[in-house]
């Protein structure tokens, strides 16, 4: 996707978050189901130490340390609206700034990881209220790539998974997108939406229930149930 589009995108879920913020109330204490043992104040405050964290990066333009937050998360993060959706769109791409993405590494990157972090966020904050988002299927496929082109080859080299053992296809049925999890000939297909294959890839939905498999379902199990993501 293009980067307005994606900065539209952002800007339509940091609103939608920020108007559950100021409604909360006592809404605030309820359990996040994406985020076990977040409550909705809890994953208010990891979005104030991201979106403080990333406007830092972009006037160094070197990594920099995460903040903490502070006593007042849900003021916090309210308050600091505008001035990250500034700093978003204020970014020139090509300009080289530190992330943790592959080179070359420039400022554009953070359009793309900050859209798809709130994407994702904002499911997990809806879902508190028992509702979800939903989502462009363009930009849902670009968050499946973002996964497998980028998440995934950084979850193996952390060490944080093991590497897809058995190629796998992912397949959507309403972008005409496919990607290939591991090497080799796949030896199963994964077919859904995008969306559906967005939320599940992030473990938002269980995709061995509601995707079609075909193939060897066992491998792509396997495959479904690795750490891809953070």
């Amino acid at each position: 996707m293009d980067n307005d589009a994606l900065l539209r995108q952002l800007q339509d879920d940091v609103i939608a978050i920020q108007g559950t913020a100021l409604a909360g109330g006592t809404d605030l204490d309820r359990p996040v189901p994406g985020c076990p043992g977040w409550t909705v104040t809890d994953l208010l405050a990891h979005l104030w130490v991201i979106e403080s964290w990333t406007r830092s990066i972009l006037r160094a333009r070197e990594v920099q340390p995460m903040p903490e937050p502070g006593p007042s998360p849900v003021a916090d993060y309210v308050d600091g609206v505008p001035d990250y959706l500034t700093a978003m769109r204020a970014i020139t791409p090509d300009e080289p700034c530190w992330n943790f993405g592959p080179p070359p590494r420039a400022a554009g990157w953070w359009i793309r990881r900050q859209a798809h972090e709130h994407a994702i966020h904002r499911v997990d904050l809806e879902s508190a209220f028992g509702t979800t988002p939903a989502f462009d299927p363009a930009f849902a496929a670009d968050g499946v790539d973002e996964i497998v082109s980028m998440f995934y080859p950084r979850q193996v080299r952390m060490e944080r998974t093991a590497p897809v053992s058995e190629a796998v296809r992912i397949v959507t049925t309403d972008t005409g997108h496919s990607w290939t999890l591991g090497t080799g000939e796949p030896v199963a297909t994964i077919t859904a939406d995008a969306a559906t294959l967005y939320l599940g890839l992030w473990k938002r939905l269980d995709l061995s229930a509601t995707a079609h498999i075909d193939g060897d379902a066992p491998a792509a199990r396997r495959t479904l149930g690795l750490a891809l993501t953070p």
